[in-house]
């Protein structure tokens, strides 16, 4: 487990690298990090601004308890990004094609609550 840990570590600091360098890109409010519990087998929803032809990139990092699932949806509800691995590290990149609004839902699949982080740039 406490691989797994140092692991994940890793990962989230190299996707958040990553999101600070595009930190000009993506959200119309710039950067944006929320601290929040999904409870068991529950969702939470977001909506946020992304620029057209500029890279979103969309990150969220549980506290390892459950596998957490990530979707970004445009305004029409067309699903547009997702991650749905076994984990609760998510990443989602997306170029919209439009300036608009976008429905972000996080998605927990186990039977605990998650605490987690989301990171958008």
């Amino acid at each position: 487990m406490k691989s797994r840990n140092i692991f994940c570590s890793l990962m989230t600091l190299a996707v958040l690298t990553s999101t600070a360098a595009q930190s000009i890109a993506g959200r119309v409010e710039g950067p944006g990090v929320d601290h929040e519990s999904c409870a068991a087998r529950s969702t939470v929803t977001y909506y946020d601004v992304f620029r057209a032809g500029q890279l979103a990139e969309v990150v969220i990092q549980g506290d390892g308890e459950t596998d957490l699932d990530l979707y970004v949806y445009d305004e029409n509800g067309n699903l547009i990004a997702s991650d749905t691995d076994n984990s609760d590290l998510c990443v989602v990149r997306f170029s919209p094609k439009w300036t608009g609004r976008f429905r972000i839902v996080v998605k927990n699949l186990g039977t605990v609550y998650n605490r987690y982080v989301l990171r958008a740039n």
